[in-house]
């Protein structure tokens, strides 16, 4: 794999750049790693978490507590050392290992937000007794050993193309494995099948979150009941006018598109434009470290307004700062396999 083969014209001036990304990544990393470890602790924890919806959220908290806890502090490391240093401390075992990480990560995080609104949809658009026969404990693990799975298999192809990193000179300034730099600037050119894998899974996440939130809001418009799509709930009783609850729903559904779309949309596009020309290495990192927000925001999304996780985090840690939180849903019935 031609990767992080930067040439020294590259390395010249780019000292300001690293401290800039590893400050991020070191940050990305204490956040994220904290906030996906909540997260799978609680549902460890509370049994009465434990249901097909939250397994899917663990699950992707696993994929990106990989990302986090484990190749960011890596590549804030790297990015914080010396150039000659960095250069003999990214060797290229270590290297494609750490990139195999990562990308594995990548792609189960894209999968398993794919499953969490795949479940959502039939969760709200299906009859109860269909939801549970769907997701029942073996299919609920089945879906979530896929995901692993199906990444292992798409990363093989990215080993089979590996070769061995030039030796003209190493830069730390873009420390991702889909790049390889171009000699003579810091323009990069990212590697293809990497870059063609990367746009493939993003653009059939965003289809399948855009189809299905598109539909449950669509449900939701029509039921008599009606439903609280970021907690899982079905609500029967409301307290309140159903034009102000229909409000809320449009806000929770356009929040979660929009956080995709803000975070997955810019690399897409810089990735695919990648694959013709090169590109300006400022536009590809900030484009990354965008996508590397999901990693971190992922917890925060899917349990905001989750009040069985409030619940939960108010007994385990013995406080009451979510108490402002609390008194915003009204009683409601959780639905679980």
């Amino acid at each position: 794999m031609s990767n992080f083969s930067n040439t020294s014209s590259c390395c010249q001036g780019t000292e300001n750049v690293n401290i800039s990304l590893a400050v991020a990544y070191g940050l990305l990393a204490i956040t994220g790693s904290l906030g996906n470890l909540l997260v799978i602790y609680l549902v460890y924890s509370v049994r009465k978490l434990r249901n097909a919806s939250n397994a899917f959220i663990v699950n992707v908290c696993a994929a990106d507590l990989l990302v986090c806890a484990v190749w960011m502090p890596r590549e804030a490391v790297l990015l914080s050392q010396p150039q000659g240093q960095a250069a003999a401390a990214s060797a290229a075992a270590p290297r494609t290992f750490s990139g195999a990480l990562l990308f594995l990560g990548l792609l189960v995080s894209l999968f398993s937000h794919s499953l969490i609104a795949l479940n959502r949809f039939a969760l709200i658009t299906k009859v109860p007794a269909a939801y549970r026969n769907i997701y029942r404990r073996r299919n609920t693990a089945g879906m979530i050993a896929s995901s692993w799975l199906l990444a292992a298999l798409l990363l093989l192809p990215w080993f089979m193309l590996g070769q061995e990193p030039r030796r003209s000179g190493h830069c730390g300034c873009f420390l991702l494995p889909v790049l390889s730099s171009l000699p003579g600037g810091c323009s990069i050119r990212l590697s293809p099948y990497t870059a063609c894998l990367t746009a493939a899974s993003i653009l059939t996440h965003t289809a399948l979150l855009l189809y299905s939130y598109f539909k449950i809001f669509r449900k939701v418009q029509l039921s008599v009941k009606r439903v609280s799509v970021l907690n899982f709930h079905i609500i029967h009783n409301l307290s309140y006018p159903l034009a102000r609850k229909d409000k809320r729903l449009r806000f929770y559904v356009s929040f979660v598109l929009c956080v995709f779309l803000l975070t997955t949309e810019p690399f897409l596009w810089v990735t695919l434009f990648g694959l013709f020309e090169p590109l300006p290495s400022l536009l590809y990192n900030v484009s990354w470290l965008l996508l590397s927000l999901l990693f971190v925001i992922s917890p925060y999304l899917y349990t905001r307004k989750n009040e069985e996780f409030r619940k939960s985090l108010r007994s385990v840690i013995g406080t009451d700062f979510c108490r402002a939180s609390a008194g915003v849903q009204p009683m409601i019935r959780v639905v679980s396999s």
